[in-house]
């Protein structure tokens, strides 16, 4: 199957432009630094709901756009790997700026998962390793979710950060309801429910 070239255009322009962004809004190298964090992470968010909700969308909503979108998961998560390669690169800027305050490995997980995702994501490794592969896709796009999903839900204790935090954890909520409206259809058709 090709790889669709729209995501990647949308990775590329879009990461630079949190990059730019981070850059002109802040006043200091630090401040710069963690814009620059915080918008290439906001970059996935797009990504992120479309690659989680393709399959269920296709099943709900049969259609020309849900066929796309779900025909083409491979290109929009290797977009998304590309965005947050840039977000890492952004990490690591922060980390390394005087002042930093220390920052939680806890994010490590999800770039296992999204870089073993990436390398996967070949005709090759899907029949090499069998439903391993679908084991790793279906485990990585699930802990993917979660660290947005908990990323964004703790934004609700930030005052600052709060507005985001309302606007996007609904997002992500719809897009597990609409997983789990499919894996109820799916169970239902198959006469398990």
């Amino acid at each position: 199957m090709r790889l669709r070239i729209e995501p990647f255009l949308y990775a590329i322009a879009a990461s630079a432009a949190a990059v730019l962004l981070g850059q002109w809004l802040g006043h200091d190298p630090l401040q710069r630094a963690l814009y620059m964090v915080r918008f290439t992470a906001r970059v996935g968010v797009p990504l992120v709901l479309l690659i989680y909700t393709a399959s269920s969308l296709h099943r709900l909503w049969p259609g020309i756009w849900t066929t796309w979108l779900s025909r083409n998961r491979r290109s929009l998560g290797l977009s998304f790997a590309l965005t947050h390669t840039v977000h890492l690169v952004a990490v690591f800027n922060y980390i390394a700026q005087p002042g930093s305050p220390p920052q939680p490995a806890a994010g490590i997980v999800g770039y296992v998962f999204i870089y073993l995702m990436a390398f996967s994501s070949n005709p090759g490794s899907m029949k090499q390793m069998g439903q391993w592969w679908h084991r790793l896709h279906t485990a990585g796009v699930q802990i993917v979710f979660l660290y947005y999903l908990a990323g964004y839900a703790s934004m609700l204790a930030e005052p600052e950060l709060r507005s985001l935090g309302l606007t996007v954890v609904p997002l992500l909520l719809a897009a597990l309801g609409v997983r789990i409206a499919a894996w109820r259809a799916r169970r239902v058709a198959g006469g398990v429910a």
